[in-house]
């Protein structure tokens, strides 16, 4: 197996178990996420939705793993909220504090990594078909 392979299991286990604790703790994870409840009050159904989105992409990057007809499925929720990311930070004047270093681990590194493992396979056999 290689990185590519690597990584969209380990983005999309960390996506899954992400999506199981804002399923079953929505308010833990809404005090517990650095710059969250800046955003705006609590919500526990939105907090689920969201979670709702994450154990998806999360299930699709894994089966990406070996069908890799689900990676594009799987990859392009996450690179929309990455950049979504980046507009919040642009308004937040690009500080350099916890909110962004949470950004930055928690949604930056894990959508272009799937990116990135959708490209190099995709380079690699001139489609992402299997």
């Amino acid at each position: 197996m290689n990185l590519a392979r690597y990584a969209l299991i380990f983005i999309g286990l960390t996506y899954v178990l992400n999506a199981a604790v804002m399923w079953l703790s929505p308010e833990y994870w809404y005090n517990g996420v650095p710059g969250v409840s800046m955003m705006g009050p609590y919500n526990a159904h939105f907090v689920r939705d969201i979670g709702l989105i994450y154990g998806l992409s999360g299930y699709a990057l894994i089966a990406a793993s070996s069908d890799r007809r689900s990676l594009w499925f799987g990859s392009i929720w996450p690179a929309l909220h990455a950049v979504f990311h980046l507009w919040i930070w642009a308004g937040r004047d690009f500080a350099l504090d916890l909110v962004f270093a949470t950004n930055v681990l928690a949604i930056q590194l894990p959508a272009w990594g799937a990116v990135w493992a959708l490209w190099t396979l995709k380079k690699r056999s001139g489609s992402i078909e299997q």
